[in-house]
């Protein structure tokens, strides 16, 4: 029998810091758009071209392999876009007609989705304009709605910091289009490793605009590493190694010394305005530093939690200046982060805000959904892991929720099917459940941990992309750190 906590380990020394993701169609897409510099009329990279050309779906969308339908209607639509931009072949003909036939259908699917991605709003009406341009056939009375929402997500933001590295937005950069002043595209919009926001598909609209050769190395060392795969951000050094600490904890409550480089390296990352999810990226969010907060404390360091007052709202807190809405997995990892923070000034008021703000944000008075993650089985879990020592009541519903939505083969999912990163989810909350005192049917974590274990994905560590970008991605170690951090967790009992 495997020993799961030694491969969990294992992960640690092997894996972990790498920032290993799948590569994502919109933002292959927006590589495969770039000219060759000697050769305008070629692409620069030609392998992200062929990926994409590859990854079309049997419907004739282009996205994730699950139907998020936000995923697929941007995805497809870049795609269409980048192949009309160089149209190799008859067949590509035929590729774009059935992308077409795709968004004609999906478009009308878009309201059954819990929530748009990340920027969606920003960049669908700018890339319709462009799909108009070039003549494209398609519903354009129905995305009228986006237009008006991008004004408003654009009226929240000081026309000065359009052009900024310290607001989010940059991160969807290319939403500017044909908007775009050459004047704002200089070298303070590129972090320290030369990309924009280390969002490819941003970089590659800074570079289409300014020529810079700075950001074509970024890109370049990009495509040469995935080999034309191109995933949603790069890197993701903090998020991978935070979030992977974060599943270690629930095993073992201290930190075996193997591991003690990566928090001796987020320790080194610190900020004293907070994490983002990279070392490069200008704007931190509260997520991540909640996250690191926790990890850092449980490993005996002392941050500072007079951080957390910068994202204090009246009511809430938010993950990032100037958002449309607010996230319920950040004031999660908030209440974390506090309960692992001992005695401070000002504590019980931020406890009590955010215990406020997620009674009154459940579904049913039940559980969670959130704007980083497609499950509510991601942000739930961690909701149930959050409370039970100080708040239990309210987790009370969802708890019963999670034990009856088990599947019958002892998997969770809540789409069509059942996927290993929400079944760990699941296991890792019900055994915290258990070691806090509650009593679960032994029966929910023999079926699942059996599941787990022969899952496919666990064992190809290929992971469907169940993560919020501007278009779905899946943070491969990540997800692979809860999957043996929840088998672990059955196996310790």
């Amino acid at each position: 029998m495997p020993n799961w906590y030694e491969e969990l380990i294992a992960l640690f020394k092997d894996q972990i810091g790498q920032g290993q993701m799948a590569g994502t169609a919109y933002d292959t897409a927006w590589v495969a758009s770039i000219p060759d510099p000697e050769r305008p009329d070629r692409p620069a990279f030609p392998q992200a071209l062929e990926w994409l050309r590859l990854h079309q779906h049997s419907d004739g969308s282009w996205g994730a392999d699950v139907e998020y339908y936000h995923d697929r209607v941007l995805s497809t639509l870049i795609a269409c876009l980048i192949l009309a931009q160089w149209h190799l072949d008859e067949w590509t003909d035929y590729q774009i007609e059935a992308g077409v036939k795709s968004l004609w259908r999906n478009t009308t699917r878009l309201g059954k989705d819990p929530c748009e991605p990340i920027g969606f709003e920003l960049i669908l009406p700018t890339l319709l304009n462009h799909a108009k341009d070039m003549g494209f056939a398609l519903p354009y009375a129905q995305y009228d709605p986006y237009v008006g929402e991008r004004e408003r997500k654009i009226s929240l933001i000081p026309r000065e910091l359009l052009y900024s590295r310290y607001v989010t937005s940059t991160f969807s950069l290319e939403f500017l289009g044909r908007e775009a002043q050459l004047a704002g595209m200089n070298g303070n919009l590129l972090e320290s490793n030369h990309s924009v926001a280390t969002s490819p598909s941003a970089t590659c609209f800074y570079l289409q605009q300014t020529h810079d050769v700075k950001a074509m190395h970024y890109l370049e060392r990009l495509v040469k590493i995935r080999q034309g795969a191109i995933p949603a951000v790069d890197p993701i050094d903090v998020f991978e190694r935070a979030w992977a600490l974060r599943n270690l904890f629930q095993v073992a409550d201290q930190y075996p010394e193997p591991v003690r480089w990566h928090l001796d390296a987020l320790a080194k990352a610190w900020k004293p305005d907070g994490m983002a999810y990279n070392r490069f990226v200008a704007t931190p969010d509260l997520d991540n530093t909640a996250v690191t907060f926790a990890v850092l404390k449980h490993g005996g360091y002392d941050p500072n939690p007079d951080i957390f007052t910068r994202y204090e709202l009246d009511d809430h807190f938010m993950c990032y200046a100037y958002e449309r809405n607010p996230s319920i997995s950040a004031h999660i990892h908030l209440l974390e982060a506090l309960g692992a923070g001992g005695s401070f000034y000002g504590r019980e008021r931020m406890l009590k805000k955010a215990q406020d703000f997620l009674t009154r944000t459940r579904t049913c008075s039940t559980f969670w959904y959130d704007k980083w993650h497609i499950s509510p089985y991601y942000t739930t879990a961690h909701g149930i892991t959050a409370a039970i020592p100080a708040m239990p009541d309210m987790v009370e519903n969802a708890i019963e929720w999670v034990i009856q939505t088990q599947r019958l083969d002892g998997s969770w999912g809540y789409f069509s099917n059942s996927t290993a990163e929400e079944t760990a989810y699941c296991l890792q909350a019900l055994s915290w459940c258990k070691r806090h005192g509650l009593r679960i049917p032994q029966a929910v974590f023999a079926r699942g941990a059996d599941y787990l274990a022969d899952s496919v994905e666990r064992k190809s560590k290929s992971y469907l992309p169940l993560w919020i970008s501007k278009t779905l991605y899946a943070p491969t170690w990540v997800i692979h750190s809860s999957v043996l951090s929840a088998l672990a967790m059955c196996d310790s009992g």
